[in-house]
């Protein structure tokens, strides 16, 4: 009975720079950490406490400007845009991963809001919307008669 030969891994000697693309891309398949990109745009955390609803979402690199927040219709719109910096960098890109362009996400909201209230702020790149709740949509202890 013959043993199975082993390949010689001569075919690869010549052409060391395809072998290194080779391990590259099985080493970033296999151990590179996955990163979670929001499909509808930049993440959003939306929580409501017992006077609010408070809208927080991650906004790196933009400022006010660059921003617009809208109520309509018990919906709360954001827009944003991030122009490209550096198209015609001096070097080569070997990774790009910060994005551009435009976004706009939109989140139900309840329509017991006080509209005229609604305040937004930019802070360490974290786009803060608080939503304060009508009256009528605060709780408050009813006195419960007896006899």
């Amino acid at each position: 009975m013959t043993l199975p030969t082993r390949r010689s891994t001569a075919i690869f000697r010549p052409f060391p720079e395809l072998r290194w693309d080779a391990d590259r891309l099985f080493e970033d398949l296999f151990s590179r950490p996955q990163f979670h990109v929001a499909p509808g745009g930049p993440e959003a955390d939306f929580y409501e406490t017992e006077n609010e609803f408070v809208l927080e979402m991650d906004l790196p690199g933009f400022t006010n400007e660059d921003v617009d927040v809208t109520v309509e219709k018990g919906v709360l719109t954001i827009h944003g845009e991030r122009t490209v910096e550096r198209e015609d960098a001096a070097g080569t890109y070997h990774l790009r991963e910060r994005s551009w362009g435009k976004f706009s996400r939109s989140f139900s909201i309840p329509h017991t809001i006080e509209a005229d209230g609604v305040d937004a702020s930019f802070n360490k790149g974290v786009l803060t919307v608080k939503l304060p709740k009508a009256a009528e949509a605060l709780a408050r202890k009813i006195q419960v008669k007896g006899e």
